[in-house]
């Protein structure tokens, strides 16, 4: 063969492989319409069982590194939804979190062997997928009859992993709560398993069944509130910069509208947004202050992405007389004066921005539909009502220079924001960044390096012409160069007076911590 039909080859090869990285990302940003005919839970028709949901053991620093000790610990929301389906169902349903009472895995064979479950369920997620698949082993090891099923972003994601682990027998694919009460009516007879949408399943001979898709329910308030209460709230901490003694979290939206290439939202709901209704979420936050929490968080992806909606919830928020501040994520296109007037005024004392980056070609690469500009109004529009401001970044995006780094550092440094975090980029397998990804960097396996995010993966991403020593130096940098200033130190000792003192302690000890991290080792890694 010729050097010029070599040539043509290549890049014949090349455009073929760009035309179906483009389709592949077409599929993931694909909207998905919700469906009407699902409009109520399905009831109990077998006996009802006992099912034990569990957290496996883990620690804060195996996902925030050397900020662990400035992060949350909360109950999975997701988890709480399935419980409160299955409870409501007629099932007995007992939560186990190993995480945040820092059990160890010699404990699970023995809680198990003492509740006496039918059914074992996880939520799994990048970065806990092995540890379910131990306590998978040892529920087995308790008594081989007992199913184990597997939920979450990681088996919507990429189910065929999940039965890399042995001991596995099913997985609910996407939304939860209609499928695993499928499930448990059709339990123990795998021909009914089969007619049940949104699961793959292994068959007693060892077969996968892989089960088309359920689809997404459009009415969210068919759903019964989150069970909370089979948590252990008191032994639950938010981050340490939020509010209030007691603090709880809560939805009030499913999904996202948008597009950015990064997140992971859209792979378990598809690029799908819906709400519960205002009643719904009154009622919820009533419910919440009648058992002592003052403090919320909103973790909808975009809280005020329908901004009607967000004013009416305020609006009955002050008709109520409620005494309680909140904080929430949206977008700084989804926010003007006249409603951050009203959010302040209804308890809303922070805002959290995923600004991304300080350079409007990276933005632009990464799909935010947000400039520099943007940005930079919507944070001044929030501080001028006196709301705080949150801003995160992701450092060493595709195609990121050394310098575009430094200017979204002093981006971050100008826009007026009260708090940063400077992760790096790790790509969310699944995503349209994780397409790029094997365009634009490689993936170092190396051993050197432990990824934060996918912690149970031992290669980080690296961006073509960077280093990854290069961008942890600069991202610790950025955490000084933000932190240690005169105005923001002034703000943390401003914020004491809102923070119980166990948190404040919390949030200064962090920040030493923090300091120090670089003189040491992380264990888990270098994220942030």
């Amino acid at each position: 063969m010729t050097t010029e039909a070599f040539t043509k080859n290549s890049q014949a090869y090349s455009d073929e492989l760009e035309i179906a990285n483009e389709e592949v990302k077409n599929a993931i940003t694909r909207a998905i319409k919700p469906d009407k005919s699902l409009d109520s839970l399905p009831p109990l028709k077998t006996n009802p069982k006992r099912i034990l949901l569990i957290t496996p053991p883990g620690t804060l620093e195996e996902s925030y590194g050397r900020l662990s000790g400035a992060a949350g610990e909360l109950p999975m929301l997701g988890l709480a939804y399935i419980a409160a389906a299955l409870r409501d169902q007629g099932n007995t349903v007992k939560i186990i979190d190993y995480e945040v009472n820092n059990w160890p895995m010699s404990r699970v064979h023995k809680d198990i062997e003492i509740f006496g479950p039918d059914i074992v369920g996880m939520t799994v997620y990048i970065t806990n997928l092995k540890r379910c698949g131990a306590v998978a082993k040892i529920a087995k090891s308790v008594d081989p009859k007992i199913s184990v099923i597997l939920g979450g972003p990681q088996v919507s994601i990429f189910p065929e992993e999940a039965f890399k682990l042995p001991d596995v027998d099913l997985i609910v694919l996407s939304e939860g709560e209609i499928i695993i009460r499928n499930v448990i009516n059709a339990l123990g007879n795998e021909e009914a398993l089969k007619k049940v949408k949104g699961i793959w399943f292994k068959t007693s001979s060892g077969e996968i069944i892989r089960n088309q898709k359920e689809g997404l329910v459009d009415n969210l308030d068919i759903f019964p509130p989150p069970a909370l209460d089979l948590f252990e709230m008191e032994k639950y901490f938010p981050p340490v910069h939020i509010r209030g003694k007691k603090v709880v979290h809560m939805l009030t939206t499913r999904g996202c509208p948008f597009k950015c290439s990064f997140c992971e939202t859209k792979l378990t709901f598809g690029r799908s947004f819906r709400y519960h209704s205002r009643d719904r979420v009154i009622s919820e936050i009533e419910s919440l202050i009648n058992a002592g929490f003052a403090s919320f968080q909103f973790y909808d992806d975009i809280f005020t992405a329908n901004k009607d909606i967000v004013e009416d919830l305020c609006n009955r928020i002050l008709e109520k007389g409620w005494n309680i501040e909140w904080s929430c994520f949206t977008r700084t296109d989804c926010i003007d004066s006249k409603l951050l007037k009203l959010m302040k005024k209804a308890g809303c004392y922070l805002i959290s921005f995923g600004t991304e980056s300080g350079d409007d070609a990276l933005l632009e690469n990464i799909s935010k539909d947000l400039t520099v500009k943007d940005n930079f109004e919507g944070i001044r529009l929030t501080k001028k009502e006196g709301i705080q401001v949150t801003t995160s970044f992701m450092l060493g995006l595709p195609n990121e220079t050394y310098e575009q780094t430094l200017k979204t550092i002093q981006f971050a440094l100008d826009c007026g924001s009260d708090y940063a975090v400077f992760p790096i980029t790790e790509p969310y397998p699944g995503t349209e960044l994780w397409v790029d990804a094997h365009k634009y960097g490689f993936f170092d396996n190396s051993g050197k390096h432990q990824n934060n995010l996918l912690s149970e993966n031992s290669a980080v991403w690296v961006p073509h012409g960077r280093t990854r020593k290069e961008l942890e130096v600069l991202s610790y940098k950025a955490n000084l160069k933000f932190y240690f200033r005169p105005r923001i130190i002034m703000n943390f000792i401003k914020n004491i007076y809102y923070l119980p003192i166990g948190r404040a302690i919390r949030f200064y000890w962090a920040s030493l911590i923090y300091l120090c991290s670089r003189f040491k080792v992380v264990r888990s890694g270098t994220r942030f």
